[in-house]
């Protein structure tokens, strides 16, 4: 039977360590969210004069909402993963 040399056995473990980080990367490289093409997303605001201005508006949750519902009604396409792309 074939002994290989504890130098042999060296580079064999260190190329597959690299072969496995590589393929770490390529995974999250791949399922990294990307988002989508162009989307507008516009509302607005009536205010009354008695109402503070120092509240943010719109807040974070405020645009989530008008993004999901650009979504729904086909304003905007869904995030895809990186992936997804290459086969297209």
């Amino acid at each position: 039977m074939y002994q290989r040399s504890p130098r042999a056995q060296q580079l064999i473990a260190i190329a597959w360590l690299v072969a496995a980080l590589g393929a770490v990367a390529l995974e999250r490289y791949a399922t990294q969210t990307l988002p989508s093409a162009e989307c507008v997303v516009a509302f607005s605001r009536i205010t009354v004069r008695d109402e503070p201005r120092d509240e943010q508006w719109p807040d974070e949750a405020t645009l989530d909402r008008a993004y999901l519902q650009a979504q729904e009604v086909g304003g905007c396409e869904r995030p895809r993963k990186r992936w997804e792309e290459w086969l297209d």
